[in-house]
């Protein structure tokens, strides 16, 4: 079994006079443990996710999950029922919902951004992610020295006829910051940034892409969207 390291970044923190000033620092790593078979990378799709939290993210999770009930308590909104045909909540309340119900839906949202859906073919495959780190940093402390926020874990891909392993992978995205700077650009949502990073490089691994890939896509699906909608508005005026 081979084993690949990819480092997409180094985390540094660039100081500018005083700590309080320190800007945001991201290093995003993933690790190849098993190579998916090549006809499967970038011809595949996510159908189910099962996340498992393992005992060493346990209590700091717990944490998070209390203040995502909090955000649904504050938000007037009613307690979290998954739908039964499993639909996606608007993503404005992906925030006020366990993790292990938020991850599935935005690891399907972010393949799909990179073009892995049903509707291009390819075949299905199922994630099970095991977390095992996750940790946000304090923002009083953060404002006073460099802090991260963590979230770390393997993903191993199934087949979904036999359940059987086809590929597996580590991910680790830790966002470093400090300051005044570093928290202007942390914001808010920090649980689903996490998570969104996490599924960024999942992404990468999944279709076999580099960020240069990437920003083709993105100017790809652009481009389809500006010819529909011009496609769209000729129809409309020849009527």
């Amino acid at each position: 079994m081979k084993k690949f390291l990819f480092a997409a970044s180094i985390p540094v923190l660039v100081f500018t006079g005083a700590v309080a000033f320190s800007s945001a620092a991201f290093a995003k790593q993933r690790t190849v443990i098993e190579q998916l078979p090549p006809e499967i990378v970038d011809k595949n799709y996510v159908d189910q996710v099962e996340v498992i939290v393992a005992d060493t993210a346990q209590e700091k999770m717990a944490k998070l999950e209390e203040k995502a009930a909090e955000k649904r308590a504050d938000a007037k909104l009613a307690s979290w029922t998954p739908a039964a045909d499993g639909a996606a909540p608007p993503v404005a309340q992906y925030a006020t919902i366990p993790f292990t119900a938020m991850m599935p839906f935005v690891m399907r949202d972010v393949t799909r951004k990179w073009g892995l859906t049903p509707e291009r073919g390819g075949k299905a495959v199922n994630l099970r992610i095991t977390v095992e780190n996750i940790k946000t940093a304090n923002a009083g402390m953060a404002l006073l020295l460099a802090s991260s926020d963590e979230l770390s874990g393997e993903v191993i891909v199934l087949d979904p006829a036999t359940q059987k392993q086809i590929g597996n992978f580590y991910v680790q995205v830790i966002n470093s910051h400090g300051g005044l700077a570093g928290l202007a650009m942390r914001g808010s949502g920090i649980r689903e940034k996490l998570v969104e990073e996490f599924a960024l490089e999942s992404s990468r691994i999944l279709t076999g892409s580099t960020k240069k890939d990437w920003k083709k896509r993105v100017k790809a699906d652009q481009q389809a969207a500006e010819e529909k909608s011009k496609a769209g508005g000729t129809t409309a005026s020849a009527n």
